[in-house]
């Protein structure tokens, strides 16, 4: 029964812009061994962190809503075309765009995360605890990620799509950027606790799942 459960929300009409925008991506390796063979690996690796949590989801049966599924393939999507396509160059606010769509990515995971957590703990924390602590995980996760940039554009010469960090004012435009995602996010997941319930959100990503019950939850 479960794994009947399991097979028809991974087949519900949302999960299916998501796999959509994995077709797109596996489309970009395609052009990559076509076109540009010195970035396959790129390509290929990228294509394999998207896969990650459809491959997570389908071995614990824990099961997300269907938009983080979309929004992961979007985020990985935006990366690879800037790559491959080498929309990183030919529009300036690429970037800003990746960062936006990644940064809300992170706190989205950020949410899942401290979820997870107060579950297990039992901690009980409150929906404003939790909205503000998907704030700080976004931002947080940004200020080390500007750090890997710097780093890579000092050491290494930049990425493959040329630096990483133009100057100052494109730092500090990522970091703003993924500020207001966060903000969004953790906004929206305040009133989406306060809406349904921990209880029932929990429930529903982990009603087909046996993988907690070692943590009695």
């Amino acid at each position: 029964i479960a794994a009947n459960s399991m097979t028809s929300r991974f087949r519900s009409p949302g999960m299916y812009l998501a796999y959509l925008l994995q077709a797109a991506i596996a489309f970009n390796v395609l052009l990559a061994v076509i076109f540009k063979p010195q970035d396959v690996l790129i390509g290929l690796s990228l294509f394999l962190i998207a896969l990650l949590i459809y491959v997570f989801s389908w071995k614990t049966k824990i099961m997300f809503p269907w938009f983080v599924y979309a929004l992961v393939s979007l985020a990985v999507l935006i990366h690879i075309s800037g790559y491959i396509q080498g929309r990183y160059l030919a529009f300036v606010r690429w970037d800003v765009l990746a960062h936006t769509v990644s940064g809300t990515i992170v706190a989205l995971i950020g949410f899942l995360v401290i979820l997870f957590w107060d579950k297990i703990k039992n901690y009980n924390l409150d929906a404003a605890f939790i909205g503000i602590f998907i704030v700080f995980f976004g931002c947080v996760f940004e200020y080390f990620w500007e750090i890997w940039e710097f780093c890579i554009d000092t050491f290494l010469g930049g990425s493959a799509a040329g630096l990483m960090q133009a100057d100052n004012a494109d730092t500090m435009t990522d970091m703003i950027f993924v500020l207001i995602a966060s903000l969004i996010v953790g906004i929206g997941c305040y009133y989406y606790l306060k809406h349904y319930g921990k209880e029932t959100i929990f429930h529903n990503m982990v009603k087909d799942s046996t993988y907690l019950k070692k943590f009695n939850v």
